[in-house]
């Protein structure tokens, strides 16, 4: 069983991957501003000088930087260049080719290494590690295979996404 994507992704596809990973990295922004919150509180409390202040404005900038990731609007445009791929998933190994203006850039990796598969209405993103790294499979660029096929190699790590 062979499944292939091949192709450009689309510029609306860019635009939400671009804001799924944003959203990704304001959780941990948020996630990081509560420890130093609480620390500039136990400051606050404990210590007689400025030092609370500091770690405050800290946690805040966090914070903002966190809601702006989050709520800040999305690109009208994305003008980052092609994203030219091809996805090939063969048995248990998955083939990952980027297509760049001077080089060609190729991955191979373990389809069991896959922690998650987040399914839009649009896409299939395959993810190893986080969302900052996952594989995008735009389902306009299926090639070869099924989308039933992809789903029965996957079943069980499949979540629907809305974005």
């Amino acid at each position: 069983m062979v499944i292939e994507f091949y192709g450009e992704v689309s510029d609306y596809t860019k635009r939400r991957t671009d804001k799924l990973r944003k959203r990704y990295f304001s959780n941990w922004l948020l996630v990081l501003m509560a420890p130093v919150f609480i620390v500039s509180l136990v400051l606050l409390f404990t210590s007689e000088g400025d030092g609370w202040i500091y770690t405050l404005v800290f946690a805040l900038l966090l914070g903002s930087a966190g809601a702006f990731f989050r709520f800040g609007p999305m690109k009208k445009k994305f003008n980052d260049g092609k994203w030219l791929f091809r996805v090939q998933i063969e048995g248990d190994r998955l083939l990952w080719t980027q297509y760049l203006p001077d080089k060609t850039v190729r991955k191979e990796k373990s389809v069991n290494s896959i922690k998650k598969v987040y399914r839009t209405k649009f896409c299939y993103y395959l993810v190893y590690g986080d969302i900052a790294n996952a594989v995008i499979c735009e389902r306009c660029l299926l090639k070869r295979g099924t989308f039933e096929q992809l789903e029965r190699l996957f079943e069980g790590k499949i979540r629907n996404l809305i974005i």
